[in-house]
């Protein structure tokens, strides 16, 4: 690179950091707040003998307890539309299995408590994909947002980012060796060398062009530099709402509140001692004071023995509840959110009001930060198919405790195709339960498809492969109902005078098998028909002969010329064999002596 080029670099990253002054002025305020060194915002302001606060740090807890509710992972989807062939479900599924194992390969879900407390303390989240040539795959890891100074276009995507951060010179030298002269100060006039643990400034800067570390200190001082063969900046980032230019954290404007309150609290207490460690005050005929337990004074006004004490004013009391709800209000942390709610006189209704604005906070989060996880991840499909199109790759992993395993190449499986839906499920913010109630209500009324309530449950899962798996579930419930009714018919068929003894083998024949291989398999085993024994052709009769059967067709037993079955009599259809009557209409020409009648009737009977 120019020096030329890096000369603009330098001022382009300078004046970021001048405009975001202020920024950076707030954020190392916060987080001195949140470390209780009070002595580096206000100087003086806390007493030798309580070098800390002894007030709760509201900052701290409502920021972790906040973060704990963002950190949970959407659900992530490939789908880019609807998919009407199988061949699109594979595709899609296969994809989204990619995407996880980004997710996973990257132990993003461990990281994500801290970057949800990032987001909310500093008011942003980057998301820096990084290729990792060693394993031949991108990697997701979520920067630390103070002193990073991103550049956006005009949808919002990053033209060029910069990190600065310090690390000790010992350290440096030893990544750098090439450099460890220069970093260490050898090679300066008058031996004005550097300490080991003395730590100096790094600035890291990257554009659509080139990565750059250099060090201000050491007269910009470039330890890398290496061309952007990506193309485009690997950053995504997650931001809060702005109402101007400045990004802002949630708790910027509560440090001060918190700190009078502390202050209150410390007044109260030197109050409390100054009282207790108050002189008596007694009445003038008491001549001697004794000491210790059981200590007994003489006097004749035993009323005006008393403490000279300090009274606390009830507008301190007042001022000091005024400041706690001010810092509550600040932090935007209702009180039912820390239990601190009396339930004796408040309904349910009352609580899920009260967490009202709680809720909201974590929806809008969770559309932020789902926004900046769809930007990543497809920064890494193109990543993926850009630096290793052709390698075969193997990835596994768990997903909603379904474990998969699988194979990809980049150039077939990804082809160009980097689209990705994050989703928190249309009922973010909600609690798990009433998001359930609400979707299961939807479902039950038609209203929305099985296919979109699975999209939207607050679970990591592969809706194809669930799907997949209700459907065998349901057809082997389905087989096992058809055996039952088989086996339920038992006695009907015995009544009849068919011999069931080859359903009760057959049935204790699956209960064996079924220990061996799956229901469905056990079944096809076990009624597989046997296989029946050939015959010799018999020879057929002319169509049209008594007792013919079958012809070109014709079903066989049928007589073609009459369509009746074969070796029936014409108008003998609906009687006995050979045209006898049937036994009970012979019996009906009985006479009362048990002789037959010469005349007899005959009756025919059509099923209703």
């Amino acid at each position: 690179m120019a020096m030329a080029d890096m000369s603009v670099i330098v001022r382009r990253v300078e004046a970021l950091r001048r405009d975001a002054s202020e920024r950076d002025e707030r954020h190392q305020t916060i987080t001195d707040a949140r470390a209780q060194k009070i002595d580096n915002i206000a100087p003086g302001s806390m007493p030798d003998a309580w070098p800390r606060p002894i007030t709760a740090n509201l900052i701290d807890t409502s920021a972790r307890q906040l973060a704990e509710n963002l950190a949970p992972l959407p659900s992530i989807n490939c789908a880019s539309g609807v998919m009407t062939s199988e061949r699109s479900k594979k595709f899609v599924a296969k994809k989204t299995k990619i995407a996880y194992s980004y997710i996973i390969d990257s132990a993003f879900k461990a990281r994500m408590p801290t970057g949800a407390d990032w987001y909310l303390t500093y008011g942003a989240m980057p998301i820096v994909v990084e290729p990792d040539f060693a394993d031949g795959r991108p990697r997701l890891r979520i920067d630390n947002p103070m002193k990073h100074y991103a550049q956006y276009d005009l949808s919002g995507k990053v033209i060029s980012y910069t990190k600065v951060w310090r690390e000790k010179a010992s350290q440096l030298a030893s990544k750098f060796p090439e450099h460890a002269a220069a970093i260490l100060g050898k090679d300066q006039p008058f031996g004005r060398q550097t300490g080991g643990d003395t730590e100096l400034e790094l600035i890291k800067y990257c554009d659509k062009n080139v990565y750059v570390l250099y060090m201000p200190e050491r007269r910009n001082l470039v330890l890398m530099e290496t061309e952007n063969r990506f193309g485009k900046v690997p950053v995504a980032i997650a931001r809060k709402a702005l109402w101007d230019d400045q990004e802002r954290g949630q708790f910027d404007d509560v440090v001060w509140p918190m700190l009078a309150h502390n202050r209150m609290a410390m007044l109260g207490l030197q109050a409390t001692q100054q009282t207790v460690r108050a002189p008596l005050a007694l009445p003038t005929d008491v001549q001697k004071i004794p000491f210790g337990d059981d200590a007994v004074i003489r006097t004749n006004s035993p009323e005006k023995i008393r403490r000279v004490g300090t009274d606390m004013p009830q507008a301190a009391w007042q001022q000091d509840a005024l400041l706690q709800q001010e810092v509550m209000r600040g932090t935007r942390t209702p009180a039912s959110a820390t239990g601190d709610v009396n339930a004796s006189i408040i309904t349910g209704r009352g609580v899920d009001a009260l967490n009202g604005g709680y809720d909201i906070q974590v929806a809008t989060g969770q559309l932020m930060i789902g926004h900046a996880l769809e930007q990543a991840l497809e920064l890494a499909f193109e990543m993926d198919e850009k630096y290793w199109p052709d390698a075969k790759k193997s990835i596994s992993g768990v997903i909603n405790g379904t474990p998969f395993e699988e194979t990809y190449t980049p150039s077939k499986d990804i082809k160009g195709n980097y689209r990705v839906s994050v989703s928190y499920g249309f009922a973010s913010g909600m609690n798990p339960n009433q998001a359930l109630v609400f979707l299961l209500q939807l479902r039950g009324d038609q209203l929305v498809s099985r296919d979109f309530v699975q999209r939207q449950l607050p679970m990591d899962i592969d809706v194809s492969m669930l799907q997949a798996e209700v459907d065998k579930e349901q057809t082997t419930d389905a087989l096992k109902q058809g055996v039952f009714a088989l086996l339920s018919s038992i006695g009907i068929m015995a009544q009849q005078g068919m011999d069931p003894t080859m359903i009760l083998t057959k049935a204790a024949q699956l209960i064996e098998l079924r220990e061996k291989m799956p229901m469905h398999e056990a079944i096809l085993t076990a009624f597989k028909p046997e296989p029946q024994p050939a015959t010799a052709p018999a020879e057929a009769a002319p169509p049209g002969t008594p007792g013919s059967e079958g012809g070109p067709g014709v079903p066989f037993g049928v007589n073609p010329a009459t369509g009746m079955p074969g070796g029936v009599a014409p108008g003998q259809a609906q009687l006995g064999p050979g045209g006898k009557p049937d036994l009970q209409t012979l019996l009906a020409g009985l006479t009362s002596g048990g002789r037959p009648t010469l005349s007899a009737s005959v009756k025919r009977s059509v099923p209703a």
